[in-house]
């Protein structure tokens, strides 16, 4: 629900009011800040799952078995980190080339993205909820 409600914000954002002061204060600030969602949106459901399944299934191998796989996700844990880097490296450069407009509308068309993922979310946890039948033994 939460990505849901992030991209409807995206889609149609409102118009904020900055003051003289708010702008001067955000000039002064050298860090940027951390998003929350930035790093769950990095490690989503998919690694999760992952790294769960993987744990689990590996408990009881020993070996060349359990020394690849658990190699496979580090690489891949690198990989993403790199490929998140770069991106984020390059946000100056694109929004250069992209401007004010091209930016706001990659903005509204990625909010349409996290609608369309918080929608099916919304479905898969319904559909799990409805299939768990520990759930309909307990009714």
């Amino acid at each position: 629900m939460v990505i849901g409600v992030l991209g409807f914000r995206m889609l149609f954002p409102q118009k904020e009011i900055h003051t003289q002061e708010i702008k001067n204060e955000a000039l002064k600030k050298n860090d940027i800040s951390f998003s929350p969602l930035a790093m769950p949106s990095l490690a989503g459901p998919g690694a999760i799952a992952t790294v769960i399944t993987l744990s689990s299934s590996l408990d009881g191998r020993h070996g060349y078995d359990q020394l690849f796989a658990f190699t496979g996700v580090i690489l891949a844990i690198i990989i993403t980190a790199v490929i998140a880097w770069l991106v984020l490296r390059s946000a100056g450069f694109v929004s250069k080339i992209l401007g004010v407009n091209g930016v706001d509308s990659l903005s509204r068309i990625m909010g349409f993205l996290l609608i369309c993922i918080g929608v099916q979310f919304a479905i898969l946890g319904v559909r799990d909820l409805i299939s768990d039948s520990g759930l309909w033994q307990k009714l």
